[in-house]
């Protein structure tokens, strides 16, 4: 963590408290300073406004530039409120006034960790599926399946309809967001997310909306929310379907109405922001449930795009890989890692249940256990191996191997569809294109 505020007092209280958070503290006089000290390790950044040489504003912009993924909380006196939203719309994360509370600052601190670990793994997904190519986010599709889906995103990037992305967990749906934000007329305006499921539910209203002086116990000044720090731009709401059935009207008023209100406040605001929001979830049975309001449902998927598993695209290994290891070589202090081709044949006949992220740990694992820089067949985990392990395989039912327990379930399924693969793969729940890579690990076809 990056403190930077020519106060010493409190440039001492700060380095006190990120400590106490787990952080690793460089505190410096002035933006100048700061900007030296920064790198890409830095979980966050906190920036008095007021500063010699260059101020918070100057920072801001500069880091906009040069690490535009790193969370930056500013300082600002308590009737600075106007300072505060303008350094918002630079691209802060949160301001605190001056003198802050403990508590406060622990909170936005934690709330900045998720968030940068978050935009780590975007920033990963965008190294191995693509890469930026000047201002704008270009993504490099290898599969055939993927090519569409970027083909979709460019379609509906220069409106300003609402955009629902869907897909299994770790399959790079923030990174599509940001790839929409970054070639939409909003490029310019802030991209800001909101993680659904990871700020806690008497934050998160105040989190999205806002909050006037006084509206509940603690709230001692007024907090702009998400919505009005993204004006202009766009905001990611990842997660969606965690969003708690009493905040989903609020919302559907935003899209209806394109207004708001600060919880506590009665003045209605206008929500110049382009959502995209982003799901893992089944709607319908949410939908059924009382979970999730339909009307809010149909609102939020006026254009869906689905991203596809990495298990339907299993062509890509071989780019994921390429890219994946480069990135992991550098994290691990290695000239170059690479992958034998007997490796890289196991991974591709896995299902990769985790997609890609859980492609880049299972490398990185493997990577550390490696000889020489080189993965091979021995150093995978034994989920992945399958039937091609070298060592004893895990025992399913009666003592007979997983691996063995499936290839006779895709036999006898087989036959009672008469070798129907769609029909095969509707019995078995898996899609039609895992039925064909579980025939090819298991020497069928």
């Amino acid at each position: 963590m990056v403190v930077a505020d020519d106060d010493a007092t409190i440039r001492r209280l700060l380095t006190i408290h990120g400590e106490r958070a787990g952080f690793e503290v460089v505190a410096v006089e002035n933006g100048e300073e700061a900007m030296t000290v920064i790198n890409d390790e830095t979980e966050v950044v906190l920036l008095d406004l007021k500063m010699p040489k260059l101020d918070g504003f100057g920072c801001l912009e500069r880091l906009g530039k040069e690490f535009p993924t790193l969370p930056a909380v500013v300082l600002s006196a308590a009737d600075e409120a106007d300072l505060a939203v303008r350094a918002m719309k630079l691209g802060a994360m949160d301001y605190l006034t001056k003198p802050f509370d403990a508590d406060e600052l622990m909170a936005v601190l934690r709330n900045a960790r998720r968030m940068r670990k978050a935009e780590r793994e975007n920033e990963e997904l965008r190294e191995v599926i693509g890469g930026t190519s000047g201002p704008k986010l270009e993504l490099v599709a290898v599969s055939e399946a993927m090519k569409l889906v970027v083909a979709q995103a460019r379609k509906v990037a220069p409106l300003d309809s609402t955009v629902l992305l869907t897909g299994e967990s770790g399959v790079g749906k923030g990174m599509l967001a940001r790839m929409i934000h970054s070639e939409s007329h909003r490029s310019e305006k802030p991209f800001v997310t909101v993680s659904c499921p990871a700020i806690p539910r008497d934050l998160l209203e105040s989190e999205l909306f806002g909050h006037e002086k006084g509206a509940f116990t603690g709230a001692v000044k007024r907090r702009i929310g998400k919505i009005e720090a993204a004006a202009g731009g766009t905001l990611f709401l990842d997660e969606i379907g965690d969003l708690p059935i009493d905040l989903q009207p609020k919302l559907l008023n935003v899209l209806q109405d394109r207004e708001f209100q600060r919880v506590g406040g009665e003045e209605l605001l206008k929500a110049d922001v382009r959502i995209v929001a982003a799901t893992n979830i089944d709607f319908s049975e949410k939908i059924k449930q009382g979970e999730f309001r339909e009307d809010l449902y149909y609102r939020l998927s006026v254009i869906p795009i689905e991203i596809p598993p990495l298990r339907d695209r299993l062509e890509s290994i071989t780019y994921l890989c390429k890219h994946l290891l480069k990135k992991i070589s550098r994290r691990q202090g290695r000239t170059k890692t690479r992958i034998s081709k007997e490796a890289l044949r196991v991974l591709q006949t896995y299902d990769w249940p985790g997609n890609v992220r859980q492609l880049e740990n299972i490398l990185e694992r493997a990577a550390a256990f490696s000889d020489e820089g080189v993965i091979e067949t021995k150093n995978l985990p034994k989920e992945v191996k399958g039937s091609t392990s070298d060592g004893p395989e895990i025992s399913g039912i009666g003592g007979i191997a997983l691996a063995e327990l499936e290839k006779q379930a895709l036999i006898q399924t087989l036959r009672l569809t008469g070798g129907n693969k769609a029909k095969a793969a509707r019995r078995l729940g898996v899609t039609e294109k895992s039925v064909y890579n579980k025939l090819k690990r298991h020497g069928l076809m």
